[in-house]
């Protein structure tokens, strides 16, 4: 079959179309990671692949593995439950957006961070460090405010530039892609980001039959740890006024006396 002049031109321009439109719809997702709004959906994406890069990266976080795979299933399970129990309080404005998850990182360090979306890595230092649920679930709480402002994905993209975040997005190579969990694990907040993030603590675990002290007592017992460097205090300052902001009363409807569920959390931190 003979294709005419006309007609090769026309398919020639389809594909010149085609292709300019595809061109455009690339730059548009890379020009709008430049802007200083992320969807929960883009969040969840970036926060997914640097899920994936840090399972893959065993020298900087060693995932921790049990022989028993039942306990594997049944601690990753624990956690997550309790990081969706202060997911779902009323505060967190993602709370139905997000992919709530957690990795334990096998590793002394006592430390908590998160990456975009909701994914949470706690360390079996910071695991073993604490004494009930109520203290882990503060922590927990606490570091959501991070991750619900989205504060973790802007610093990333401050960082490493939104042509970064819109190749991640794209699915493109991105080089930096190995620093940016390291770069979430030792970012810093300013003492009154630190505040702010106690105080909407306390908020989210007001509706919970949780400790109201959970927060204070985690940080006084990390702070009391003697000749070791607390990750999570050195990079959320103010441990002083954090105190003296959490010494008040409750808020109505708060309770201090409800349970700190330790006996359970000791059962199972007991395993690792």
């Amino acid at each position: 079959m003979r294709i005419t002049a006309t007609l090769l031109w026309s398919m020639t321009l389809m594909c010149i179309l085609t292709l300019f439109s595809s061109c455009q719809e690339e730059e548009a997702v890379i020009a709008a990671k430049n802007q200083e709004e992320f969807s929960s959906q883009d969040q969840n994406a970036i926060g997914a692949r640097l899920v994936d890069q840090v399972k893959e990266d065993d020298h900087n976080f060693p995932v921790f593995t049990s022989d028993n795979t039942a306990f594997n299933e049944e601690l990753t399970v624990y956690l997550t439950r309790l990081l969706q129990t202060a997911a779902i309080s009323t505060p967190v404005i993602n709370r139905n957006s997000f992919n709530w998850s957690v990795t334990v990182i096998d590793a002394p360090d006592m430390h908590i961070f998160t990456a975009p979306g909701g994914h949470f890595f706690v360390y079996t230092g910071l695991l073993k460090a604490l004494n009930s649920e109520a203290e882990l679930l503060a922590l927990m709480a606490h570091e959501l405010k991070y991750t619900d402002d989205s504060k973790t994905i802007l610093s990333l993209k401050n960082e490493f530039g939104g042509v970064a975040m819109g190749d991640i997005l794209l699915g493109n190579p991105v080089s930096s892609i190995d620093n940016m969990a390291l770069w979430l694990r030792d970012l810093s907040y300013s003492e009154e980001e630190v505040l702010e993030a106690d105080q909407y603590a306390l908020d989210v675990i007001c509706p919970y039959l949780y400790d109201h002290e959970g927060l204070r007592s985690a940080i006084m017992r990390l702070d009391n740890i003697p000749e070791q460097t607390v990750d999570w205090l050195v990079r959320r300052p103010g441990t002083v006024k954090r105190l003296e902001q959490l010494s008040g009363e409750p808020s109505p409807g708060c309770g201090s006396n409800e349970s700190d569920f330790a006996d359970r959390y000791q059962a199972m931190v007991a395993k690792l």
